[in-house]
């Protein structure tokens, strides 16, 4: 019975220990799935196959072993025929590596049966942080077995705490050490990296992809805090500033010598670029320091790192544990109001905890934002900075019209500014500027500041309107100049029922997306209203053609939709409400030659500038001549205004029943006037604004007497009156 009772007892242990039966063969790489174990030749089987009494593997290595107690015992655990399943460091990513390195599933970890020969997955499951095996799944890395000192492999790395690591794991930006003794500024200082390698501020050598990639792959995360990485530099015209927006002068960050009140000048995100000569010692962090400063009993990195007790020899011995070290100078801080921070490799580690060194990431809650750096660090008990807050921020999402500088808080009275971040946090001060010269400030905007998380005012600019361009190209059409970019608010309405598309009307840009244009435009009397999608729009050209190669200011659009009063009924209400709003599909950009025509509803304002004689300006590619051909160069015209009585009068009867309420006339009719191709184009009238003269739009080209020709040179013109339509146009502006 007693027989019985072992084979039992083995065979028990066979099921719960079922892998360790697969490291009978040499030890190599295994590449069977979580499931399955390896046969002598290397072919795959799933482990419920061992010693079933069916040879699955073709060597019939899986019912080895399994006919006494005593081959069993000798197979589990005889140091010669055992072997690890697979090496240290190689888990899958789904396993854990026990104390002996044997893999085993991570769902093993305290689930009360022994999953390691070692038993080592259920040892302080009470405390699972204590847990050496909890605390692998965390570093980043899976390590072989503590062993005592000299006990490591050949091909393998003692750390200071006397675990052993694969070889190669030191110096290469990982973790692997449970103390983090390898990826030590003085053991990896000296390391000589490849030519196509990034080399880590404290020595270690990884990929030559890993800066700014997104992915930590330096210890601490110096390939991340490059400056390049936030597309921004810290130096200003000879200024350092600081994370508080304090200014020092250059050449004192990263000299091993704390400038700034918070610590940023001496930091791996103010040093992970720089580059020591030869005879210079560089810091932990990436300071430049005279060489022979290390170990001489004065500190002269702000780390202290030229003085640590590693790199100077004066390493007290360290006691093996299983549990996770907690020796050292470097005891966590209490975590931010608001806010938390991360132990780069030790991910669960607690406020008030031990580390010889370490790297903190601060984050912050939802609205709140670091206020100075968000990475510290500690060496030896030395800090890099204070532990920062986290503070209120203001969000500041880019504007069209404004440009925001961040000032600066300068130091021994020197002050400047910074480009400004979507989010700033309370106490920020902004000073807004408007983006000249396409947009204005009646009064100087004064400064912005973020109080407890919201501005205490946003500043906004008015586009430039109305002004026409100073300085042209000048061509010369029929003996007449006309210069590009006149009038910058002039607009081409343009058909898309031809190939190429072909102008029809004109119009005037008054917003980003909306040209006012006439509604006889888009009417027939048969079909009313078009659809919008028959039209397209162009801002800033000078030739007529669609694709015109000389046109490299235009700026086109589709239309997205086309707005007439509703009483507007064409030759049926004798063009009453000539008026469209036409709504484009793409936001235009104002730029030199492309900006607005000024908007202006006031009524005594609207009489002083439609006076008898007052003259205004009117564009247009219409006919050259009576039955001539449309022009393929944008012509402006200087029109007087006509007083309405006098319009009357001089207009043939036919035509008079069209100068409807709301109509206003302009013109001499002398063969100087407006044709085909014209209609919807601006009539805009001059005013000086403080010294800048702006033009007004007053009426839109609406309807002419015509004769037996294409256009009547001799007569008036008829506009519809801007100012009769403020609440149509308003509606659709707002």
């Amino acid at each position: 019975m007693a027989d019985v009772k072992v084979f039992w007892n083995v065979c028990f242990l066979v099921f719960v220990t079922g892998p360790v039966f697969t490291a009978v063969v040499d030890e190599h790489e295994n590449f069977c799935s979580a499931g399955e174990i390896p046969c002598d030749d290397g072919t795959c089987v799933s482990t419920d196959k061992l010693c079933d009494g069916i040879a699955d593997c073709a060597d019939r290595s899986d019912e080895r072993a399994c006919g006494t107690s005593s081959d069993i015992t000798l197979s589990l655990w005889s140091p010669d025929q055992h072997r690890k399943r697979r090496a240290a460091n190689n888990c899958r990513t789904e396993e854990v590596a026990c104390d002996d390195g044997t893999c085993v599933s991570r769902f093993s970890l305290c689930n009360g049966f022994a999953d390691c020969p070692d038993r080592s997955d259920e040892k302080d499951c009470a405390v699972s942080d204590s847990n050496p095996l909890l605390s692998r799944l965390s570093a980043g890395r899976l390590r072989s077995k503590r062993q005592a000192a000299g006990k490591c492999r050949k091909n393998q790395w003692q750390c200071r705490d006397k675990s052993c690591i694969s070889f190669d794991g030191k110096c290469d930006g990982i973790v692997d050490c449970p103390d983090g003794s390898d990826e030590s500024h003085p053991l990896c200082r000296l390391e000589k990296c490849q030519y196509n390698w990034f080399r880590c501020t404290y020595g270690a050598c990884v990929d030559g992809t890993a800066p700014c990639n997104g992915i930590q792959e330096c210890a601490d995360n110096s390939d991340e805090l490059l400056p390049r990485c936030r597309n921004e530099t810290d130096e200003i015209q000879g200024q350092f500033r600081c994370q508080n927006g304090d200014m020092i002068p250059a050449a004192n960050h990263c000299d091993g010598v704390v400038d700034c009140a918070d610590g940023s000048d001496e930091t791996v995100r103010a040093c992970a670029a720089k580059s020591c000569p030869s005879y210079l010692f560089q810091c932990a962090y990436g300071a430049c320091v005279d060489q022979g400063a290390n170990c001489d009993g004065k500190q002269d990195c702000a780390d202290n790192s030229d003085e640590s007790d590693e790199l100077c020899n004066r390493i007290s011995a360290v006691t093996t544990t299983t549990k996770r070290p907690q020796t050292g100078n470097c005891i966590l801080p209490q975590y931010p109001a608001n806010g938390g921070y991360a132990v780069q490799g030790a991910p669960y580690a607690k406020p008030g905890e031990a580390f010889p060194s370490v790297y903190l990431n601060v984050s912050c809650n939802p609205g709140y934002g670091v206020d100075g750096t968000n990475v510290l660090y500690c060496y030896d008990g030395f800090w890099n900075t204070e532990m920062p807050k986290c503070v209120r921020y203001c969000k500041l999402p880019p504007h069209p019209s404004v440009e925001y500088h961040c000032l600066l808080r300068g130091t021994a009275g020197v002050e400047g500014n910074r480009p400004c971040r979507e989010f700033e946090p309370t106490g920020t001060v902004v000073r807004p500027e408007c983006k000249a010269p396409n947009y204005y400030s009646a009064g100087i905007l004064r400064f912005m500041q973020c109080i407890e998380g919201s501005w205490d005012y946003i500043a906004i600019c008015t586009p430039e309107c109305g002004r026409i361009t100073p300085e042209g190209e000048f061509l010369i059409i029929d003996g007449r100049n006309a210069k590009r970019g006149e009038l910058p608010w002039h607009a081409g309405i343009y058909t898309k029922l031809t190939m190429p598309y072909m102008q029809i009307c004109g119009g005037s840009l008054v917003s980003t997306n909306v040209v006012i244009s006439a509604a006889h435009c888009f009417w027939n009397d048969l079909q009313k209203k078009l659809p919008p999608t028959n039209y397209a729009v162009a801002v800033g050209k000078l030739y007529r053609p669609w694709n015109n190669p000389q046109d490299v200011d235009a700026q086109k659009s589709d239309v997205s939709d086309i707005r007439i009063p509703p009483r507007f009924q064409g030759s049926a209400s004798n063009f009453q409400d000539d008026i469209a709003l036409v709504i484009l599909t793409t936001i235009i950009e104002y730029k030199t030659y492309v900006r607005p025509v000024c908007l202006d509803f006031d009524i005594n304002f609207d009489r002083r500038q439609l006076q008898e004689g007052h003259i205004g300006k009117v564009a247009g590619w219409g006919l050259t001549a009576e039955n001539g051909q449309a022009s393929p160069v944008l012509k402006v015209v200087d029109l007087p205004y006509v007083k309405i009585e006098k319009c009357i009068a001089q207009s043939p009867p036919g035509f008079r029943e069209y100068i409807t309420s709301d109509k206003i006339c302009a013109g001499y009719g002398n063969g100087t006037a407006l044709c085909k191709g014209d209609s919807g184009g601006g009539l805009a009238f001059p005013e000086s604004d403080r010294g800048t003269e702006r033009f007004y739009l007053r009426g839109i080209v609406s309807t002419a007497p015509s004769n037996e020709n294409l256009c009547n040179a001799y007569t008036l013109t008829s506009f519809t009156q801007v100012s009769k339509h403020e609440h149509f146009i308003k509606e659709s502006l707002l």
